[in-house]
């Protein structure tokens, strides 16, 4: 370690303003993921390796498809901000995690609630069944 590491490790304050690239911030997000996964940390890995997008304002976005790997990540934030602001020495980067809504989706049983389904995204099945003379309960 560097007299230069050594120094902002020890005073946090002492985090520059260095130009960093997506590919950079990418590089140590993943740098970062691998550390986590050798140390066996598989929900934080898991949970770092969702939807990513890096954005050239330093802002990264993590969307999560539930709020148990949002709780993860709470846990996780600081050290990984803290890391990711040390070793590319800029105070700037920034994390925005949010969850994925999920729609409920009402589910298909039945053959005339297939049918519906169906018939909503192809409109000519009613006129075929109607042509056919087909009924969709059987």
């Amino acid at each position: 370690m560097s007299q230069q590491d050594k120094k902002v490790s020890e005073n946090p304050l002492l985090i520059g303003n260095d130009p960093v690239t997506v590919e950079q911030l990418k590089a140590e997000w993943n740098k970062f993921a691998e550390r986590l996964k050798k140390e066996g940390r598989d929900r934080e890995y898991n949970t770092l390796n969702q939807q990513v997008e890096y954005h050239e304002n330093l802002t990264i976005n993590l969307t999560l498809p539930n709020s148990f790997q949002a709780l993860t990540i709470e846990g996780l934030q600081q050290e990984l901000l803290t890391t990711l602001r040390t070793n590319l020495n800029n105070k700037d980067i920034q994390l925005i995690t949010e969850v994925e809504k999920v729609e409920n989706k009402k589910m298909i049983y039945t053959n005339s609630e297939k049918f519906e389904y169906l018939a909503e995204k192809y409109p000519n099945l009613r006129e075929l069944r109607k042509r056919l003379d087909l009924d969709t309960d059987f």
